[in-house]
């Protein structure tokens, strides 16, 4: 199976990806903020008998204990989707890969050698740090202007096919007129 490819993803699927994302985040959030609360004392329970408080405390390290595994699962799952956005973005060459990011962030001798020479600057940033993002390229994913230059060129073509159909028919109704002509006068 090392040789098989993956099917592309479309823009849409990456960005109902993201979107997920997002929805976990939310999710993850509100997974520690239970965990917080449950080992946080709340006021409605210094009025209960030790023997609920006792029930409650193992009721709270099991609450606290499920709501922490699922924050760290949904880290985790978050953690890997996001690498896998980054992996692929790297990949189309929309943003510099992780060896020239680390390149482009300028060392304190790197800030020394700019102040004293100006003359060549080896980190180039290009399209606002977006990498190379080419137009043209997230054009050739829309195939809209292509169907509409087929249709151009099928129309052109049709009307070429439909002179030359007319012209042809011209011809022939001349040389027929003129053949008719030829035989209509007596030779003589």
């Amino acid at each position: 199976m090392a040789g098989a490819t993956r099917p592309a993803v479309s823009a849409s699927d990456r960005i109902a990806q993201l979107n997920n994302l997002d929805k976990d985040v939310a999710k993850l959030l509100q997974y520690a903020g239970t965990a917080i609360k449950t080992v946080t004392n709340s006021p409605s329970e210094s009025g209960k008998s030790q023997h609920d408080q006792a029930q409650s405390i193992e009721q709270r390290k099991s609450n606290f204990s499920a709501s922490s595994s699922e924050y760290f699962g949904t880290l985790a799952s978050i953690d890997v989707r996001l690498r896998r956005h980054i992996i692929a973005l790297e990949n189309a060459g929309i943003l510099p890969s992780e060896m020239s990011a680390a390149e482009l962030q300028p060392t304190q001798t790197d800030v020394k050698s700019s102040q004293l020479s100006t003359a060549s600057n080896k980190t180039t940033i290009t399209n606002g740090g977006l990498g190379n993002l080419d137009i043209g390229w997230l054009n050739s994913r829309n195939d809209h202007a292509e169907k509409t230059m087929e249709a151009e060129l099928w129309g052109e073509a049709q009307k070429l096919v439909q002179r030359t159909l007319d012209n042809k028919l011209r011809l022939e109704d001349e040389n027929d007129a003129t053949t008719s002509d030829d035989r209509a006068m007596p030779a003589g």
